[in-house]
């Protein structure tokens, strides 16, 4: 399956599952609209997704809140159990994750989650400070012996308390981070994850085996497999928690990434410009000026086909 064929059938999932939730406005509905007439493709994998979507609970998914509808579905990992039921009806592609854990990630009790552009902090149990980047989900479970927090998507903050009977543990499935101090940031990538450490030290034990004590000021990303690597911390990377994005030679294909948090409904970026580099702070609270910043910063056109529904072209 080539890369944009994957882009098409993702963004059609999104779409597939909000229409079938009920939660859809009239606005998302003529949004999927244009998105599906505007290419043969689009229209396309729909039909064939149609097929599977009629085997699906649907009324355990309009049961679902808007809310955390929203938060799956742009979560990557969340979006390919989706496929995984939808797509391999029709035999469009083989992916082996079910939709019951899609259902089970926002039915769960002892959930944190935020939706599309919201940030939320709270106290948890311990006294320890949590603050939640958008479309995030977090399990907690504190008992006698541990504290853990399971990051399922997005991007948390944490402060932590001091407890020297039970240590604080934030797990992916990646790999298990141990705190050996108080405040670090913590992203779940679809493919990796990342920790920056912003005081004192975490101890992390990969899926596979590997540990590695990460300092103040590094940052460590690391897969389920034998991928593990330290940098050095830029010093932004908590710069959400004010609302702003900040970086320094990153990729377009990044940004736009981390705005899809930011914006309900869809940004399409071309693959021709996916690698193009930017630097600057922009902001995630408002999408639209961000979008007009990188189109005045890099030869790209942002095309708003509905509000919606944005793509990303090479300027002409």
């Amino acid at each position: 399956m080539s890369a944009i064929d994957s882009r098409v059938i993702n963004e059609a999932a999104q779409w597939m599952a909000l229409v079938q939730s009920g939660h859809a406005s009239p606005e998302e509905f003529q949004a999927f609209a244009a998105w599906r007439e505007s290419d043969p493709r689009h229209a396309e994998v729909c039909a064939r997704m149609g097929g599977g979507l009629g085997r699906l609970p649907v009324d355990a998914l309009r049961a679902i809140p808007r809310q955390s509808l929203m938060c799956s579905l742009n979560s990557p990992s969340s979006r390919r159990r989706f496929l995984g039921k939808t797509l391999s009806v029709v035999g469009v592609g083989a992916l082996s994750l079910g939709l019951g854990r899609f259902y089970g990630l926002v039915a769960l009790p002892g959930e944190l989650l935020t939706g599309t552009a919201e940030r939320r902090s709270l106290t948890l149990d311990d006294g320890s400070a949590l603050t939640l980047n958008a479309r995030s989900l977090v399990q907690v479970h504190f008992d006698a012996l541990e504290r853990l927090l399971l990051l399922r998507s997005g991007e948390l903050l944490v402060d932590v308390a001091r407890d020297a009977g039970r240590p604080f543990v934030v797990q992916t499935e990646h790999g298990r981070m141990r705190a050996l101090g108080t405040r670090f940031v913590v992203q779940r990538r679809d493919d990796s994850t990342r920790i920056v450490m912003l005081h004192s030290q975490v101890e992390i034990t990969t899926r596979s085996g590997l540990l590695q004590i990460v300092k103040a000021g590094e940052s460590a990303t690391f897969d389920g497999k034998n991928g593990l690597s330290i940098a050095p911390a830029t010093g932004y990377e908590n710069a959400w928690i004010d609302g702003q994005l900040e970086v320094r030679d990153s990729s377009l294909a990044d940004v736009v990434e981390r705005l899809r948090s930011y914006r309900r409904g869809i940004i399409v970026l071309s693959p021709q410009i996916a690698s193009l580099r930017i630097s600057g702070l922009y902001f995630l609270d408002d999408s639209d000026r961000t979008l007009q910043l990188l189109e005045h910063s890099l030869p790209v056109t942002v095309r708003y086909h509905t509000p919606f529904w944005v793509s990303i072209e090479p300027r002409v």
